[in-house]
């Protein structure tokens, strides 16, 4: 994951830093340094990484800890106490790391995906059935809190894994989708080609598309939303509140372990969890009844 031969970038510089140059400017700066090196190579798996009834699959490599990297890339070059610093941070943000997506993984992924063409809908229906069964375990009251709020947020990671699957799986399979998709997305509208370009960026399109869906966050649906309509013609229905909602609470037991903002602990009631059940199961079955319209 060693950007070292190329030189380490960040803020402020104009040009890439190499060992002697880090070495040589003052501490804060360097902890920026390692900072930008970081966050190019790694990433808080629930970004992008996939992952199987609540276990990443860690298809860009991982899970990795922040101070390991940080030492084996920059312990010859900075001081112990600048590293023990940005570590720290890190580790405030996620206790494990992903390594970002990368373009040329991405073709086994789709390959996997593709084997599971067939089985997508079903695996969600298998994932809330296992959810819903495990509701009833008789758990102690402090257990069985700690329970719901994990199997809170893996009705989320249900949601997301379909709308990853369902989507991923009809554009990668169809050139008009795949021009539709280019055609609406702001990232490829605004690139910019000149004309002894457009024969390569062609040969390589599948690749770049590829990569964009790697990098999605599926259970963003502000970006998903658009995506879908753009895309495949699919509106989303138009209250999704209680969703929108549990993303955010999803978030919080994810990154804050269970806890918002200002430290409040959120209690997660089995009736909160049912009707979150439902509302994912509305929003997939109205999808599946779209879908089955598209000529594809």
């Amino acid at each position: 994951m060693s950007n070292s031969k190329e030189g380490y970038y960040s803020p402020g510089y104009e040009y890439p830093l190499d060992a002697e140059a880090l070495r040589e400017i003052d501490r804060d700066s360097q902890i920026e340094v390692m900072r930008t090196w970081f966050f190019e190579n790694y990433e808080d798996p629930a970004e992008s990484t996939p992952h199987d009834e609540g276990e990443y699959i860690y298809i860009w490599g991982g899970p990795y800890d922040a101070r390991s990297e940080l030492e084996s890339e920059f312990g010859d070059i900075v001081a112990d106490d600048a590293i023990d610093e940005l570590a720290n941070d890190l580790d405030n943000l996620s206790g494990e790391w992903a390594g970002k997506p990368s373009s040329e993984r991405f073709d086994d992924f789709i390959a996997q995906d593709i084997a599971t063409i067939s089985t997508f809908l079903q695996n969600f229906r298998a994932s809330l059935n296992n959810i819903l069964s495990l509701l009833e375990t008789q758990l102690s009251a402090e257990i069985e809190s700690h329970l719901f709020r994990l199997l809170y947020a893996n009705v989320i990671t249900a949601l997301e894994t379909y709308l990853s699957d369902a989507f991923i799986t009809r554009v990668i399979n169809s050139e008009n989708l795949m021009r539709r998709l280019v055609e609406t997305t702001p990232e490829f509208k605004n690139e910019k080609l000149s004309v002894s370009e457009i024969y390569q960026t062609m040969e390589v399109i599948k690749e770049k598309v590829g990569k964009h869906l790697g990098e999605v966050v599926w259970h963003s649906l502000n970006r998903v939303k658009p995506m879908y309509k753009d895309t495949l013609g699919i509106e989303f229905p138009p209250d999704l509140k209680a969703i929108f909602r549990a993303i955010l609470v999803r978030h919080d037991i994810v990154h804050r372990n269970g806890k918002d903002k200002d430290g409040k602990e959120h209690v997660i009631q089995e009736g909160e969890m049912r009707a979150l059940v439902d509302e994912v199961k509305a929003l997939v079955e109205h999808i599946e009844a779209e879908l089955a319209k598209l000529n594809i």
